[in-house]
Formats: C-alpha cells, sequence, structure tokens
C-alpha cells in the first residue's frame, strides 16, 4: 500500500489559535473571568488530532527530554553539556524529568479525550473517533513507558465529568486496555462516515491507521513477553492475522515543515517543524553540536556499517551559520583515511558521562596524511585559521541531514516490525509462520534504506548491505539472535527515542556500560543508567493518594532506578 505522502500546509494554521483553549484552566472559580467571548467553544476534533500528532516531534518544550536524558541513556549521543550534564551524569532534576507530564497531559492527551468524547456514538464521525482513540493509545504508551503506573483511563475529564485527581492506572491494566481498545478503534472505521481531515500522519487513509494499531499491538505484546508471555503471544498473534506493516509504505512517520530555526519564545508553540531537529541543530551549533557518543560509534564503525558515515560526520563548524547550519567544513572523508593509517591516533571519541571537552583532542597535522591536505585546503580558504585551536572537529558530531526542521517524526516503522516478528520466532518460539534470519535480514535491510527514503542520505548498496550482513558478528546467529535483534533496534531506533530506551529496558540489549563513577564527571543520583523517570514532584501535593498508591506499588525503593512493571530481567 502506498500512501499520499502530500500534506495540506493550510492545517497548521489551525494550530496556533483553536486548540491551545483546551490547556486553559477549569477551575470553575475563574470560569467567567477566563471566559473570552470573542472565542469559540468548540474545536473540530480533527484539528484535535492534528496538534497531537505534531506535538510528539514539534514540542520543543517535550522533545528536550530526549537531549536531557533518553539519549544519554541509551548511549546514542553525549558530550553536549545538556546531555552529559543531566542524563550522562545521572543528575535527577524534577522539572527536566517532568516534561513529558507537563506537557503530553495538557496538551496532547486534553486534546485527544475532548475530541473522543465529541465523536463517539456518532457514525459519520466514526473514522476520526477511531483515529483518536489509536492515538490517544499511542501517547498513553509514551506516558507509562516514561513512568510506570500512570493516569490514563480518567485523565483529561475534569471537564468532562468533574474528575480532578485521576487514579493512576497499573501499567497491567493499561496495557490489557491498549489490546482492547486498539482493536476496538481498528473496528470502528467505516468507508461510508465521514473523511479524516488535517492529518499530517496519513493523510486520512483510513487502511493506514488500521496498519499502525495492529503493528502496536506487535510492540506492546512484545513489550510484555516477559510478564505475561501467554497474553502476548496471543495478542501478537492475533494482530499478525488482523493486518500489519508489510512494507515502509506503511510506515507511520508524522510529516513536519521546514520553518526557520529559532529558539525564542514563539517556536515553543510552533509544533509545524521537527523540534528535535532544531536541538540538533542547537541555539549555539558552533559550540554546542550534537556529539556522538562512543558505544554507538563504536557499533558502526567498528562493523564497517555503511550507516556510519550517513549518520556520522566530521565538521569544523567555526564558519557555521547560526541562522541555516550552512558554512560546515565536512572533514569526514580526510578523517577516516588518515585514522585508518594511525588507528587510534586522529578520531577522538566521547565515552559515556563525558562532555566534549573532556579529553580534548591534540590536533597533529599528519605529514603527507589525507587530513593535512584537507587541512590546509580550508587554511588556504580561510586565512588565518588555526586547525589546533578548536579540534573538537576531530569528534564524530550528527550529519547534517538530520538537522533539518522538515525531518519525519517517527512513530513506528516497517523495520521495526520486521525485529519483532524475527525475534517472537527466534528467540520466543512463538509459531507465527516468520523464519526469523529472514525477517532479521530484512529488519536491517529496511532499516538501511529508511535513512535514504527520509534524510536524503544516499542510498546503500546491495553490495554494502550484503558484506555487512556477512561479517559473523552481524550474520543471523540463533544462539545468539536475541542481542542480534535488539541491537540492530536500537540502532534503527535512534530516530525514534522513546521506543529505544524503552525497548533497551525491555531487552538488556545492546548491554550498555554505565558511566564511570570515578571519573572526571562522577555520577549525582546513582551509578546504574536509571530505568524510569521519576513523577513530578507536584503530584504529591495535587493527587496525593494516588501518587502515593503508585510509589507504593513499586517493588522496592521508589527513585528512577526501580524498574517498570514489565521490565523484569
Amino acid at each position: 500500500m502506498k500512501k499520499n505522502k502530500s500534506f495540506s500546509v493550510a492545517v497548521f494554521a489551525l494550530l496556533a489559535t483553536a486548540v491551545f483553549a483546551l490547556s486553559a484552566c477549569s477551575d470553575k472559580v475563574y470560569e467567567e473571568i477566563n471566559t473570552d467571548p470573542t472565542k469559540a467553544n468548540y474545536v473540530n476534533p480533527a484539528s484535535q488530532l492534528t496538534y497531537a500528532e505534531l506535538q510528539i516531534f514539534g514540542d520543543m518544550n517535550y522533545v528536550d527530554v530526549h537531549r536531557l536524558y533518553t539519549y544519554a541513556f541509551t548511549q546514542h549521543l553525549m558530550g553536549c553539556w545538556n546531555t552529559t550534564n543531566y542524563g550522562g551524569q545521572h543528575r535527577s532534576d524534577d522539572n527536566e524529568m517532568s516534561r513529558p507530564w507537563n506537557n503530553l497531559y495538557p496538551a496532547a492527551i486534553r486534546n485527544l479525550t475532548d475530541a473522543i468524547h465529541q465523536t463517539t456514538d456518532n457514525p459519520e464521525q466514526a473514522n476520526i473517533n477511531a483515529a483518536l482513540r489509536i492515538f490517544r493509545v499511542y501517547v498513553g504508551g509514551l506516558l507509562t513507558d516514561y513512568y510506570g503506573d500512570v493516569p490514563f483511563t480518567d485523565a483529561a475529564l475534569g471537564y468532562l465529568t468533574g474528575v480532578t485527581q485521576p487514579k493512576y492506572d497499573t501499567q497491567e491494566d493499561l496495557y490489557r486496555l491498549f489490546f482492547n481498545e486498539l482493536k476496538g478503534a481498528t473496528a470502528l472505521f467505516d468507508i461510508n462516515a465521514n473523511s479524516i481531515t488535517s492529518d499530517p500522519l496519513f493523510n486520512g487513509d483510513i487502511n493506514a491507521w488500521k496498519i499502525l494499531a495492529n503493528s502496536l499491538r506487535l510492540r506492546y505484546a512484545m513489550r510484555i513477553s516477559d510478564v505475561l508471555p501467554a497474553l502476548a503471544e496471543q495478542e501478537f498473534k492475533a494482530a499478525l492475522n488482523d493486518g500489519v506493516m508489510l512494507s515502509a509504505a506503511d510506515d507511520a512517520c508524522v510529516k513536519h515543515m521546514n520553518v526557520t530555526y529559532n529558539f525564542g519564545q514563539e517556536a515553543y508553540k510552533d509544533f509545524r517543524g521537527n523540534a528535535l531537529s532544531k536541538y540538533f541543530f542547537g541555539n549555539d551549533p558552533e559550540n554546542n553540536p550534537t556529539y556522538i557518543c562512543s558505544t554507538f560509534w563504536n557499533q558502526l564503525y567498528n562493523y564497517a556499517d555503511p550507516r556510519t558515515t550517513r549518520l556520522f560526520r566530521f565538521y569544523i563548524d567555526d564558519f557555521i551559520s547560526v541562522t541555516t547550519g550552512d558554512g560546515r567544513v565536512d572533514m569526514t572523508d580526510a578523517v577516516l583515511a588518515t585514522e585508518a593509517e594511525n588507528p587510534g591516533k586522529v578520531i577522538s571519541l566521547i565515552a559515556p558521562g563525558e562532555f566534549s571537552w573532556d579529553n580534548w583532542p591534540t590536533y597533529t597535522d599528519f605529514p603527507g596524511s589525507a587530513l593535512a591536505n584537507r587541512v590546509a585546503e580550508v587554511q588556504a580558504a580561510h586565512p588565518g585559521y588555526a586547525p589546533g585551536s578548536n579540534p573538537r572537529w576531530l569528534k564524530p558530531k550528527l550529519a547534517n541531514n538530520f538537522l533539518k526542521s522538515q525531518n519525519p517524526g517517527v512513530l513506528m516503522t516497517y523495520a521495526e516490525v520486521c525485529f519483532l516478528r524475527a525475534e517472537a520466532a527466534g528467540v520466543l518460539g512463538w509459531a507465527t509462520g516468520d523464519d526469523a534470519q529472514t525477517m532479521y535480514e530484512d529488519g536491517i535491510r529496511a532499516a538501511m534504506d529508511f535513512l535514504a527514503a527520509n534524510y536524503d542520505c544516499a542510498g546503500i548498496t546491495d553490495a554494502e548491505y550484503a558484506a555487512y550482513i556477512a561479517q559473523p558478528e552481524i550474520a543471523y546467529n540463533a544462539a545468539n539472535a536475541k542481542e542480534q535483534i535488539n541491537t540492530q533496534a536500537w540502532i534503527l531506533h535512534f530516530h525514534n527515542p522513546a521506543e529505544a530506551w524503552a525497548n533497551v529496558r525491555r531487552s538488556d540489549y545492546p548491554a550498555l556500560t554505565p558511566p564511570d563513577p570515578a571519573g572526571k564527571n562522577p555520577l549525582i543520583n546513582g551509578n546504574d543508567i536509571p530505568v524510569r523517570l521519576c513523577y513530578p514532584l507536584k503530584e504529591e501535593t495535587y493527587s496525593q493518594q494516588a501518587y502515593q498508591e503508585a510509589k507504593d506499588r513499586v517493588t522496592g525503593n521508589y527513585s528512577w532506578h526501580a524498574r517498570l512493571w514489565w521490565d523484569v530481567k
């Protein structure tokens, strides 16, 4: 199935006005004071769905949690001050850990809940109602995988039913509900009902929505496979039977726009661009770019992964434009060629817990090398440039392709489905009818093709792919399948950091080594890599009973080192 990727820009204009009305205070004492008679009391449910879809990667207030914590915990990124200071050093900060809670509940969850209420039991609105329910499950899945037990069934009902202190649903109850809700929503779709409009995810394609719902059932079934294996297998097989992603044409990626890089206050309300890409670019790109963690670099570089130079580059950023990103000097080919001739002497990596300025590289020109020749070219073009004055260009950084605000917001891909099916068949032994090796290899191929299809990277050739999977460490090995499959999923999920962290915790692969607690930057709140975000402290006041009950249900002492319900191995 090939989906229409076009999407009318006009729908984005709806976001800055109507939808934000729903985040207002619902306290009846202030209701009349806060009521503006010039504003409509009704919001189009399609606009509410649009807003929720765009928020997942477009909300700068929310996605900053990935730069601060998630990418450090998965060891994809390190070295940027924000990433190392918080996640890299295990610095627990209530304001920063609260970002998903403080931004998804008042916005996405509230809008989706209200829109579902408006469209329930209306046959003409069956399609939008179904899509809203599916996306509300998706957002609920994000929240519970960050925090554990969270409000969901009672969430955002204050205005609708008067519930102002919602209970915290247990994770087990939530996952059971997710399966039922996804199946129930999918059954609602009706080709005779009104079309879904203003949909930057699927452009109103109801078949694509069904496929996403079924594919999410695979993800959630695998998530609970260690705690409820019988239910997991049952739901996994049922989802396969109902129809999941079968090619990259089924990928669930929210479309964003090319908007000006801006870190002013107005940018935090403009969800049109991919805010995660904005953070990759940074508000100080010359001095604080996005560096690659040594864990991620070594996994790709050491196995000659053809994605290495698509994802990672070496840049001199002294001449970069802080508004467009133009002016970076690409040193990649020269750095890699000289490194190959001088192993371990050129590239400077950033280990977990390190800042970019730790282990500052000492620039040497390596006379006659490709690097020396390239540096001479740069000096000729920029008289007075001193390559040793700012040698952080010897540290791998995220490639320019991934710094664009029109990059997609990745929710789920065919490649992920392949890896889930490979693990189900090859590790868990579920009789799905799949060949584990085939699914594993198809997943790698799809993950590689994903870069060219979505980020304008050079395509990976069949020869490059074949050489990569022929390596003994990469070639499918049934005895080591769980590690292989989930390491490949970890590479894929760089573009989907919430899922990357969830799947690393669930599978325990790749096996990440915590930062050295005795290093230059001592760990602040525990030596082990955290496995959850802590509830916002304000919940102790606003929802004291439910908050305390949720904490009491945690096995052992409650902290960000306490495992979630499904994280048992």
